[in-house]
């Protein structure tokens, strides 16, 4: 139901949240030619008219913003997002409980708990979280993988 959920194939897209506008999503081809040579006369074009009408010299104009007078850049670990993560651990009883207080201590929820099989006499745990704060989630990754009924952390991943 997200927005960039429905793009597919060779397209990209840019969703920006803003006050006072909210969503606005930007999509189009990003891969073959045609794009590529698009974007590279685009900045072509970009660094000629900045060239052409600042007074002062710009040591990277594709890199510089003229706006940030009101522009900020939000920090990651305030990025508000669900998690999919995947550990490998020791199969003792209580490991789910030890993960669940770990991620409870930090103040992530948790959406499902699936204890999905035994390989290498380790247990295969995911964990879907319902929406947190990046900072929260990675706090609690560091505690996690601190315990020692901790194997690996193979997969994390954002979920849309």
């Amino acid at each position: 139901s997200h927005p960039l959920a429905s793009i597919n194939d060779v397209y990209n897209a840019i969703l920006i949240e803003g006050e006072p506008i909210g969503q606005v999503m930007f999509f189009g081809p990003g891969a073959g030619s045609g794009p590529t040579a698009s974007a590279v006369v685009s900045d072509i074009m970009s660094i000629a008219a900045i060239l052409q009408t600042e007074t002062e010299p710009i040591p990277h104009p594709l890199l510089s913003c003229t706006h940030q007078h009101y522009c900020e850049t939000a920090s990651m670990a305030e990025l508000v997002t669900r998690f999919y993560a995947r550990f490998l651990t020791k199969d003792n009883p209580g490991v789910i409980g030890q993960l669940g207080t770990c991620f409870g201590s930090h103040n992530v929820s948790l959406e499902s708990v699936v204890q999905t099989g035994i390989h290498d006499e380790l247990a295969e745990i995911v964990v879907v979280t319902h929406d947190v704060k990046e900072g929260n989630f990675r706090q609690a990754l560091e505690e996690i993988q601190s315990l020692d009924v901790i194997d690996s952390i193979p997969s994390v991943l954002r979920v849309l």
